[in-house]
């Protein structure tokens, strides 16, 4: 989910008012600057909560060479000398 996507229902259509203005309709106006820090906002949200696609650094862990299959008996024996 986009954060964009939480105020798309917001409607920006003119606002009918019946006070100061005597019935004329108005438009929502909206300060640029206002509008500037909402993206700024936006844009730093989304960066926040979005997982990164390259891990830097990325470092793979080394192989393990001494892997040896080991039966259950030998696997009991050394937990109980706590090899």
């Amino acid at each position: 989910m986009n954060l964009g996507d939480i105020y798309q229902g917001i409607s920006k259509a003119p606002i009918h008012s019946n006070g100061a203005t005597g019935g004329i309709p108005t438009t929502r106006e909206r300060d640029p600057k206002s509008v500037e820090l909402e993206n700024n906002v936006f844009s730093k949200m989304q960066h926040a909560v979005t997982p990164p696609t390259e891990i830097k650094n990325e470092q793979k862990p080394e192989p393990v060479q001494e892997i040896q299959p080991v039966g259950l008996e030998q696997a009991m024996k050394e937990l109980l000398n706590g090899v």
